[in-house]
């Protein structure tokens, strides 16, 4: 658990300096009261790792019970953070569902917490277009760790997140 929690502040200390240097904005990862156990925050969202592989609709609806979504990533920063706390949980970096996907409409991603997606970290060769059912986006797909179309029935673990404010409020 030290090691853990030193690497955690490391890593906070190295995402700080970084976001400074690049002006990438996002008040990066931490454990403080805003969050329960076993989430961390990010920015103004608390993100959970969970080990359980489900098909993505499933893994959605499981997020949907906790009060949130599948994780949605909006730059370099947060895909590394999300990345991490991948591995702090599983002890590696294993292929884990987030919250976007294709399936309305080929080669139109949509986040499934309705933000605008405007980052993609796509593995090379990645998406595979007009492939069905190749419809959902994996984080740490083997190689490089960065991602890929799946087929969404496949069962992997996946992250959650939920706003700050729902703690807040009460649940």
């Amino acid at each position: 658990m030290v090691k853990m929690t030193f690497s955690l502040h490391f890593l906070l200390l190295l995402f700080g300096i970084s976001g400074m240097l690049t002006k990438t904005r996002a008040s990066v990862l931490y454990r403080d009261k805003e969050c329960p156990p076993d989430w961390t925050r990010l920015d103004c969202r608390c993100i959970r790792f969970i080990n359980e592989p489900l098909r993505f609709s499933l893994a959605e609806t499981f997020c949907n019970l906790l009060g949130g979504n599948l994780v949605s990533i909006h730059n370099a920063l947060e895909n590394e953070v999300v990345r991490q706390v991948i591995n702090a949980g599983a002890g590696s970096f294993v292929r884990t569902w987030i919250g976007i996907h294709d399936r309305i409409v080929e080669g139109e991603y949509l986040s499934v917490d309705g933000t605008i997606v405007d980052f993609f970290d796509w593995s090379n060769n990645r998406p595979r277009p007009n492939i069905d059912p190749l419809d959902c986006v994996e984080i740490n797909f083997p190689g490089n760790n960065q991602w890929s179309d799946r087929n969404c029935n496949g069962r992997l673990p996946f992250v959650c997140a939920r706003d700050v404010s729902y703690y807040k409020h009460g649940s």
